[in-house]
């Protein structure tokens, strides 16, 4: 029983537990010197009585019952008893991951299925509208084609961000092996968005090193890293004003950290997403941060951002166009690259969105 990985014990025809391994002890914290009734460790009544079934009566195979051990907490107990031992053996399973993990597809095409609907439902009515009392109104049908443009646009939009989280999160366990360059990176990135930010009399000022950058990387998905927070960056900045773009070297993860996330004083910090893997000392980091002159985010948002769909717009000066997934595949993506994620913000003043990731060594320094 010491050797099995899951919570074991065993209950003599008494109902006493009599013995049990370490997984066991923690979780009903039990004491070897004391052999307590079942009873009095276990609150489970479908528990119990399926205890009491296994001693009483003649069973021909184990019995399986589930365990609400707590807020959001499930165990599953296997119950058995060999024919020729007098003693019930209680394996317990943990099966809160998978509830969880269920809960969280289950919400997930909910909110998938509610944010397609909207533009849907848009177009269904202006195609109804169309088609009856305005189809000989052709002044009406530019304006409305010009709304159904938009909509189209938007379901396209959120059709292709479902379909980047679905890909990174399905890869997302196997750590990418190409080796990149974070400065060529941020060229790419940053030139897709320049037009975007002249659109809307925003200043896009990037600033960095000219040296490579080597990370063990996906191109493809860093790109899309530097265009979604750029992107988010000129979406929420004021009129005029200017997102700033910085990135560089570091000589370890923790001063990656802080380049990237700490910056300004008095202002709210947040870490979204912790490395999976914390190098020492010595091992070097690339950080990338971009700020925006916004209007700031207020503090009880920030343990939410990079949640699918989840959305500050209100709070952040109107309504703004996007599809509510931008951050949450961010967040997946340096989680692929085993890297690191944190927001700071100063209402009235804006905020900035850091992210780092291991770098590969090289001879000079950088920024």
């Amino acid at each position: 029983m010491k050797a099995l990985p899951l919570p074991a014990f065993e209950i003599d025809l008494d109902e006493r537990i009599v013995a049990f391994n370490a997984e066991a002890e923690d979780i009903l914290r039990l004491d070897n010197r004391v052999r307590p009734r079942a009873s009095t460790v276990i609150r489970s009544p479908a528990l119990l009585s399926a205890i009491d079934k296994a001693i009483h009566e003649k069973i021909d195979a184990p019995l399986s019952v589930e365990v609400d051990a707590g807020p959001n907490e499930t165990w599953r107990a296997h119950i058995s008893r060999p024919s020729d031992i007098d003693r019930v053996l209680i394996v317990l399973e943990d099966l809160t991951p998978l509830r969880r993990a269920a809960r969280a597809r289950s919400d997930f095409i909910a909110n998938a299925s509610h944010e397609l609907r909207t533009p849907l439902t848009a177009l269904s009515g202006f195609i109804e509208t169309m088609r009856g009392p305005a189809k000989d109104d052709k002044e009406s049908w530019g304006r409305f084609l010009d709304i159904m443009a938009v909509e189209s646009e938007r379901m396209s939009r959120l059709i292709s961000d479902l379909l980047s989280l679905s890909r990174i999160e399905s890869s997302e366990q196997v750590a990418p092996r190409d080796q990149e360059d974070v400065q060529e990176i941020m060229s790419s990135g940053t030139a897709a968005l320049e037009g975007f930010a002249d659109e809307r009399g925003i200043r896009l000022d990037v600033s960095g090193t000219d040296a490579p950058l080597p990370v063990i990387g996906n191109r493809d998905e860093l790109i899309q890293v530097v265009e979604n927070l750029i992107s988010n960056a000129i979406k929420y900045c004021r009129k005029d004003g200017t997102v700033r773009v910085t990135y560089g070297f570091a000589s370890d993860m923790s001063e990656a950290r802080a380049r990237a996330g700490q910056a300004w004083d008095d202002s709210e910090r947040m870490t979204l997403l912790q490395s999976i893997n914390r190098p020492g000392p010595g091992e070097p980091a690339v950080w990338v941060r971009v700020e925006d002159e916004g209007p700031g985010i207020e503090r009880e948002h920030l343990p939410r951002l990079g949640e699918r769909f989840y959305r500050t717009d209100q709070s952040r000066g109107g309504k703004i166009t996007g599809t509510g997934l931008g951050l949450a595949i961010v967040k997946h993506i340096m989680a692929h690259h085993r890297g690191g994620m944190a927001v700071e913000t100063a209402m009235g003043k804006g905020s900035a969105f850091g992210v780092w990731l291991p770098a590969m060594r090289r001879e000079t320094g950088g920024v």
